[in-house]
């Protein structure tokens, strides 16, 4: 059996994101990691809240499903913070533009919100800029893991 969508999703908009120019190869998928000063600039995917719509009635139902997808890119708290996590942020937002099904059935994925702000993280203050995508996809009753 498949993973869930939502993580196959998470999982392939790492494997897209990979390689920029920025973040290069420092691409984790996943919300938990605790980055260090060697990680950064850096990006961290993950998936939030999931709304879930059924389409059609009946014993084989169609669910539409947009799910928000966030990116953050991570980069130290540093005067050039601001212009960093902006180059962050287009060069994620281009990936995504031109891989928008992500080989995974999904239908698109659009940029919502960015929200940029300062944690203290690990050894070293980071800056964040907290890019939330909608990621939308369809699935059948009881297939959670297979996109329609």
């Amino acid at each position: 059996m498949a993973n869930h969508l939502r993580r196959q999703i998470r999982e392939a908009a790492a494997a897209a994101l990979t390689g920029l120019t920025t973040t290069g190869s420092r691409v984790f998928a996943s919300r938990a990691r605790l980055l260090q000063a060697s990680d950064l600039p850096a990006l961290r995917v993950f998936c939030d809240d999931e709304d879930i719509e059924n389409k059609t009635m009946g014993p084989v139902r169609e669910r539409k499903r947009t799910l928000e997808l966030v990116v953050e890119g991570c980069c130290a708290a540093n005067t050039d913070a601001d212009d960093t996590l902006d180059q962050i942020a287009k060069e994620v937002e281009i990936a995504l533009d031109n891989n928008n099904s992500l080989g995974v059935g999904v239908k698109w994925i659009e940029p919502k919100k960015i929200k940029a702000e300062f944690m203290g993280h690990g050894e070293v203050l980071i800056a964040v800029a907290r890019m939330q995508f909608e990621a939308v996809y369809y699935s059948a009753k009881g297939s959670p893991d297979v996109a329609l």
